[in-house]
Formats: structure tokens, sequence, C-alpha cells
């Protein structure tokens, strides 16, 4: 083999070396640049998921805040006033009578300004079937109150204006109205009624349950002996 064939070969050789060599240094280049970019893309995606995720929690908030207000804004459009329940700042006792006293009293004071008669008056502390007691006995005591009133006309229209009225929470379940048999221009009412308090954790020890006052007889009333003189 004569020097030029060994010479020609040699160059090719050289030629194949470079073009390897070319190709690694171009390769490890293309790795430095592409798996940090790799890692980053899916560094990135990952982050874009998670701030999507908060962003789509946001927006349900915002819708949440936008329908509450919308509701509040309704309300008070229809002259709905949405109020507060009644919260015991006595302290004193922790049964669901302590806690009630305050607001039974302040209905009771209602009907006594008017001059309104009771004949009958019942308390019912936390009522099975209340939905408030059902589910959420832990946080709200409840006492529903049946009475059994006389009145007259205007009386009880004016009482009724103020129990609407009333600054606290309260439901009027049922009103039956009707005329006093004995004399027509007195009106013999029955009215249940459920009052609401918060319940506070901090407070106190118990004391005496207020009893309920029934009429001696438990008749309707149309027999009734008390001075309806208004």
């Amino acid at each position: 083999m004569n020097m030029e064939v060994i010479k020609k070969y040699l160059d090719m050789f050289k030629i194949a070396l470079i073009i390897v060599v070319v190709t690694i240094a171009a390769s490890i280049f293309l790795m430095t640049k592409i798996i940090p970019e790799t890692i980053a893309y899916f560094g990135n995606s990952t982050k874009y998921s998670e701030t999507e995720s908060k962003l789509a929690a946001k927006k349900a908030e915002l819708e949440t805040a936008k329908k509450n207000k919308a509701r509040e804004e309704a309300r008070a459009k229809e002259g709905i006033e949405v109020k507060a329940f009644y919260k015991n700042t006595n302290g004193i006792g922790n049964s669901t009578a302590d806690i009630m006293a305050g607001e039974i009293q302040e209905i009771n004071d209602l009907i006594k300004f008017y001059g309104i008669k009771i004949y009958k008056v019942n308390y019912t502390y936390d009522p099975a079937d209340d939905i408030f007691y059902k589910e959420k006995k832990d946080d709200y005591a409840v006492c529903r109150m049946n009475v059994e009133l006389f009145a007259t006309y205007m009386k009880f229209q004016s009482f009724m204006k103020d129990l609407y009225k009333h600054e606290h929470f309260l439901d009027i379940q049922s009103i039956e109205v009707n005329p006093y048999k004995k004399d027509k221009s007195i009106l013999h009412i029955k009215m249940d009624l459920s009052l609401y308090a918060e319940k506070d954790p901090n407070a106190g020890a118990s004391r005496e349950v207020p009893p309920s006052s029934k009429s001696d007889n438990g008749s309707s009333g149309d027999d009734l002996n008390l001075d309806l003189s208004f």
C-alpha cells in the first residue's frame, strides 16, 4: 500500500472523527438547553394548574358573594329586613330557658304594652321538629311560644305591626283570630311563635325555668271570667 492510499484513509478518518466530535458537542449543547427548558416547562405547567385551581376557587367565591349581595338587595327592595338573632348578654345560665328569658320577656312586654289580655301561654323549649334545632342545636336556642290572647281589633293590629318590626329574628307560625262570642268587638286570638337566640358557650350556671301560664279550666275562652274592659 503506497503512501497516497494511507494518506487518503487518514484524511477520511479525520473527517469522520471531526463529524463524531461535532455531533457529540451538538448533542451536549442541545441537552444543556433542552433539559432545563423541559424541566422549567413542566414546573410552569404545574404552577399554572395550581394557579388555575386557585383562580377557579376565587371565581366561585366571587359568584357566591354576588348571589348573596343580589339576594340582600332584592330583600331590601321588597322591604324584607334581614334580622339578627337575639343574644343573651346577661351571661347568666346556659339552659335554653336562661338563654331565651330576655327575648320571651320582650314579647310579653310588647303584649302588655298594648293592653292585650293574656289568657294562656305555653313555652316549649328546643322543639324537635324545629329546623334550627335539628340543624344547628349547638349554636341556637329555640322557644316555641303558644299564646292565647284577647284584644280589640285596633290594639291587636298595633301589636302585630310592632311584632313584625321586632329587632330580632322570629317566626310567626300561625295565627287564628275569631270574635269573642260574648262581645263581638273583642278578638279571641291564638298564636304560635318561634323565638330564637344564639348560644353563648361561656355562660354560667342555669337558673330555674320560668313556668308556663295556663288557664285553670283549660276552656276555649268562650266562658272566660276575665276583666275584658278595654
